[in-house]
């Protein structure tokens, strides 16, 4: 099981990457269903490697975060 924190900036780089494509095919008047699933699918395909990225950035990068909960080797 996922911990809370990946999970967490999973979910908010998702949300973030496919809203900001939302209002860009918007902005360029793009409004269909198609610019809502075209979105969706950019937040998926981008935003999970991001929040991937990021948990794991946080953990390896603060020295207060709990050593037995780290999944690398530490340096």
């Amino acid at each position: 099981m996922p911990g809370p924190l990946r999970s967490f900036m999973i979910v908010l780089w998702v949300f973030c990457l496919a809203g900001a494509a939302l209002v860009a095919l918007m902005t360029i008047g793009d409004v269909s269903v198609w610019s809502f699933v075209g979105s969706g699918i950019f937040g998926l395909l981008f935003g999970i490697p991001a929040g991937l990225w990021t948990a794991r950035a946080i953990k390896r990068d603060d020295p207060n975060w709990p050593r037995r909960k780290r999944w690398f080797p530490q340096k």
